[in-house]
């Protein structure tokens, strides 16, 4: 068994004339991750392994949340193929990744990650009260009995679905 933590980027600058790979952060999207990584860090579920696209602001969001984490230092790997990632993709790069007895954050896009969260759940995850699953840097923590359960969907536990709003 391990735990897999999806996570959105924070919110990227759509003012920021650059090309979509190179889309900083914003205000709201530093404030954002800040927040998460203090609730992460306060409910004791840093990651051991952060896979990351190579997006800037999914790089930004991760040193944001390395940043914050004050015990250990998760290890950090960069996988291109995240890059706006479908579910068949992701899971395909989580079974990679995935190790028993550990704790394995995902950081990347929309649309994917919905999909993904949606796939996973045994139960149907909860929207935000503007009817969204993943608003950007939101987190939903799972616990996985195997890799093969992300073959099959709907086979895992759903622990939290966390979005920086909804942290008091």
């Amino acid at each position: 068994m391990f735990e897999l933590m999806l996570m959105r980027h924070a919110k990227a600058d759509w003012h920021s004339h650059t090309a979509d790979i190179d889309r900083p952060l914003n205000e709201r999207g530093v404030r954002d991750a800040e927040c998460m990584a203090a609730w992460m860090q306060q409910k004791s579920i840093v990651p051991d392994k952060m896979i990351v696209s190579p997006a800037q602001r999914t790089q930004q969001t991760a040193m944001l949340l390395l940043k914050c984490f004050q015990r250990t230092e998760p290890q950090l790997v960069v996988d291109k193929e995240l890059y706006l990632a479908d579910r068949e993709t992701l899971c395909d790069i989580i079974v990679d990744y995935a190790k028993p007895d550990e704790r394995l954050l995902l950081l990347a896009h929309n649309p994917g990650m919905d999909y993904l969260v949606s796939y996973l759940a045994a139960e149907p995850p909860p929207m935000s009260p503007g009817g969204k699953l993943m608003t950007t840097c939101a987190a939903a923590c799972f616990s996985v009995t195997s890799v093969e359960a992300l073959n099959r969907g709907g086979q895992c536990r759903l622990q939290d679905l966390i979005r920086p709003k909804e942290i008091v």
